[in-house]
């Protein structure tokens, strides 16, 4: 069984429900999901809910054969968590993560892991921040294009 940690999967936010997939952990789940359906499974470490869960998994097309909320961030108890749970698959499996304290502890446990590292920009100098603009704002902008289209052929006869 191959073991994913919802953080190599979703990029960070402060809600859950917040949270947008990463572009290529979900690129790395999907190509596992070719060779290795029924055995891709998914620990997070903390959401408000089973359900919260399975619909963020069900709308992003994660289709996993087994989810668990760990609800703890200590390295030492996900990784015995990921143990138990590789244990009970019955099969010799692969555990992904983004915390490094939690694979080298999977690896003590004689799990092979694997660290995913997921810059949010690779270089700062592509990085651009945009300003949000308030609807209201939105609003009026597209009201003045509207007015300036209709202004464009005002003074031509038809």
């Amino acid at each position: 069984m191959i073991v994913f940690n919802f953080n190599v999967l979703a990029q960070p936010a402060q809600e859950f429900g917040s949270r947008v997939p990463d572009r290529d952990g979900v690129l790395l789940w999907r190509s596992l999901h070719e060779s290795q359906v029924g055995r891709l499974a998914v620990v997070v470490d903390d959401a408000p809910s089973n359900e919260m869960l399975e619909h963020w998994l069900k709308l992003n097309q994660i289709k996993a054969v087994m989810y668990e909320i760990i609800g703890t961030t200590e390295p030492k108890v996900k990784a015995e968590i990921v143990a138990r749970i590789m244990a009970a698959s019955g099969s010799r499996g692969m555990y992904l993560d983004t915390d490094p304290a939690t694979v080298s502890n999977t690896m003590k446990e004689g799990l092979p892991s694997i660290l995913v590292c997921q810059p949010f920009v690779i270089r700062q100098e592509w990085s651009s921040p945009k300003q949000m603009r308030s609807w209201d704002t939105l609003v009026t902008e597209v009201e003045q294009q509207a007015l300036a289209r209709s202004e464009k052929n005002w003074g031509e006869f038809d």
